[in-house]
């Protein structure tokens, strides 16, 4: 048993920390003990950056803000292995950065495109398919608890269950459980609209990683990396470079729709073989 105030080890069966009077935890210092593996001023920035820790396999990362600084922790056995991710992150954010302003010179117009993708990236997109499924479930579910609900309050209406109700009582659950059935009947019609827009977007995302295919060579992809870091890191750095590309292409798309398809395009072709 561990104290994370005073940072005291116990032996097991104490629970409270005779010093402090903190909670112990269970496990050892090394279990517990961090390190600051950078300061941001940007909050998006270190969101961004928690997200890809995570995605790395870097587990119980942390980020506290304090007067507008984003400190962001690793636990300290993990701390090499993140640094190293760190860089290629930066590198990464610091190569989009660099190929967004030689396009806002060469194209004026495309600063007001460019702020967009600055505000809206980051943001996870749903697929049809999955949206389909999460929308005609909570519909299942609402008109099941509607249906069930109203059985219930007949079967106490009718004395078949031994519980009473007052009028008002009885009035109040009624139009709840009838809104759960107009919900999940809304859910329904609305599941239905979506499933037909899936053969729709799979066809979209064809023709996207299709245009991949055709316009980023392996000429492109090598020029991209840089050999000064590691595999994982040219990874993220090739990644972004073919976000990037495709978003500048088909700016009129949902920028989080069009990271989707590149993140999948990605995976599907180009993981493990950077």
């Amino acid at each position: 048993m561990w104290c994370p105030e005073c940072k005291t080890e116990y032996q097991e069966g104490i629970t409270t920390c005779a010093e402090c009077g903190s909670a112990l935890v269970k496990g050892t210092e090394s279990d517990f003990l961090t390190s600051v593996l950078c300061e941001l001023e940007d909050g998006t920035v270190a969101a961004r950056l928690m997200e890809y820790l995570e995605f790395s396999g870097i587990k119980n990362a942390a980020q506290k803000e304090e007067n507008s600084v984003y400190r962001i922790t690793v636990p300290e056995d993990q701390f090499k292995q993140a640094e190293k991710f760190l860089r290629g992150f930066m590198l990464a954010l610091q190569e989009n950065s660099e190929a967004k302003q030689e396009e806002t010179t060469v194209s004026p117009e495309y600063i007001e495109k460019d702020s967009t993708i600055n505000e809206t990236s980051g943001k996870t997109y749903t697929k049809k398919a999955d949206e389909y499924k999460d929308v005609k479930f909570s519909g299942i579910t609402f008109i099941i608890f509607g249906l069930a609900g109203i059985a219930y309050i007949t079967l106490c209406k009718f004395g078949i269950i031994p519980l009473r109700y007052s009028n008002i009582i009885f009035i109040c659950l009624l139009c709840m459980f009838s809104v759960f059935l107009v919900g999940g009947a809304v859910s329904i019609a609305k599941s239905k609209k979506i499933k037909g827009q899936i053969a729709e977007e799979e066809s979209l995302t064809d023709q996207l990683k299709l245009w991949i295919d055709k316009n980023i060579t392996g000429e492109m992809v090598e020029s991209w990396k840089d050999k000064s870091v590691s595999d994982e890191e040219n990874e993220l750095i090739v990644l972004s470079q073919l976000r990037r590309k495709l978003i500048n292409y088909y700016s009129q798309l949902d920028i989080s729709y069009l990271e989707m398809v590149a993140d999948e395009y990605f995976n599907e072709n180009l993981s493990g073989k950077i």
